[in-house]
């Protein structure tokens, strides 16, 4: 009996194990389509692209293998905060502005202007908002 007992436990805890990851996936699927929504990129471009342009040298990017720079802040919470870089909304298109001329919203900021296009900063904003 007590083995029985044992064994529904256990089949319980995988069932609710496998429910808790299909309700992630599904969290997940809808982030990414909210982002894509929002920024007019593709998230799934975007790892190429930071890893290009060298993102990952300066910042912590989740999701992304390579280097963990700490000279920028982390980016696995871009989508929740209220500035980016300190001096503009965190909107969308302030953020795409923000990837491609971050010196043209704050002059001595030490973010440098990489050469990514609008549209591969759209890819990249869609990532961020995305991931967390």
């Amino acid at each position: 009996m007590r083995l029985r007992w044992i064994a529904l436990l256990a089949s319980a805890a995988v069932l609710a194990t496998g429910g808790i990851v299909t309700h992630r996936i599904e969290q997940h699927r809808q982030r990414v389509e909210l982002a894509r929504n929002l920024t007019g990129g593709n998230p799934d471009r975007a790892p190429e692209l930071m890893i290009t342009y060298g993102c990952a040298g300066c910042h912590e990017i989740p999701g992304l293998a390579g280097p963990r720079g700490r000279i920028g802040p982390p980016l696995g919470t871009v989508a929740e905060r209220v500035y980016i870089g300190g001096v503009v909304a965190n909107t969308p298109e302030n953020l795409v502005h923000w990837i491609v001329d971050p010196k043209a919203l704050a002059p001595r900021t030490a973010m440098p202007v990489t050469g990514v296009s609008e549209v591969q900063a759209r890819d990249i904003a869609a990532y961020l908002y995305t991931h967390r």
